[in-house]
């Protein structure tokens, strides 16, 4: 679905940990070129390591969603053929408690997928009001008794604690009893994830660069993994977006691929139990109006 042309250039916008770049070098012939990108320093650093390719046919460099246009243009690439984002996190990055990604193990709230960025989750915590951390939690990670989970954090931070990863999951705790504990769990973390690494706007501003970077008739592939993400990515290849009651909507740049969002197989899931939630939206870059 992505490699229309084996002699092409494409962007895995979300290197990780390699997988789907090599895929896309498999895929393409002689003259094809990979362009792996992401916002973590380690994941380029492996990639440059251990390349699946050598240059220029593969090369790896840091940069986020709204960086795109930056990352390319030194390289004098102006068009692409696909441009692939998988919006998961990789395995490394879920196990290592020093990140603060999962609340099974003890660590620093830090959770920030780009070392640069200027606020933990920890951070976070500190200086939203209120109002502010219940909207995060509801909004990002859509969870239940988002007030209830903004007191009892509260408590916790008494005194000016740091809470880290276990501080914050004992807190959360009580408050969703019964087998929907980890999931919750998971939603909150999700949700100051989301807010830490400014997601939702870096998903924006990828839809809209690869609007202005994929060729006519390029192809964007996006794996999300959970609602917020998706309904991004469905709005965005809608074939007409209203903007506005009063106003005509505006026409959309993209030829969806796919009218339902393709998920993984059983037999996927088996391989790897954190694929469930995957769902793959693909559209294509229209032809210039004449």
């Amino acid at each position: 679905m992505l490699v229309t042309d084996p002699e092409g250039t494409y962007l895995d916008a979300t290197l990780g940990l390699g997988g789907h770049a090599g895929g896309i070098v498999a895929a393409l012939g002689r003259e094809g070129r990979v362009i792996a990108m992401d916002c973590d320093p380690a994941a380029v650093d492996r990639a440059s390591v251990d390349p699946p390719a050598p240059p220029p046919r593969f090369t790896a460099l840091r940069g986020r969603f709204s960086e795109i246009e930056e990352v390319l243009e030194p390289l004098g690439i102006e068009r692409l053929d696909g441009i692939l984002a998988d919006l998961g996190l990789s395995s490394d990055q879920l196990d290592d408690p020093a990140r603060g990604l999962s609340f099974a193990m003890d660590g620093p709230l830090d959770m920030r997928l780009d070392p640069s960025r200027p606020r933990t989750a920890e951070d976070l915590l500190h200086t939203l009001d209120d109002r502010s951390l219940e909207r995060v939690l509801s909004e990002y990670g859509e969870l239940p008794r988002a007030r209830a989970a903004v007191r009892a954090i509260r408590r916790a931070q008494a005194g000016g604690r740091r809470l880290g990863t276990a501080g914050l999951r004992d807190a959360l705790a009580p408050l969703y009893p019964g087998p929907s504990r980890p999931r919750r769990l998971a939603q909150a973390f999700q949700a100051l994830r989301i807010a830490v690494n400014a997601e939702v706007e870096e998903l924006e501003s990828l839809l809209a660069s690869a609007s202005r970077v994929l060729r006519p008739g390029g192809t964007l592939c996006v794996i999300a993994y959970h609602s917020l993400e998706d309904r991004l990515v469905k709005r965005a290849f809608r074939p007409a977006r209203p903007v506005d009651v009063w106003e005509a909507p505006v026409e959309s740049p993209w030829i969806p691929l796919t009218q339902k969002p393709i998920r993984p197989s059983e037999e996927e899931v088996l391989a790897n139990p954190r694929a469930r939630s995957a769902r793959l939206r693909a559209a294509r870059r229209k032809e210039a109006s004449s």
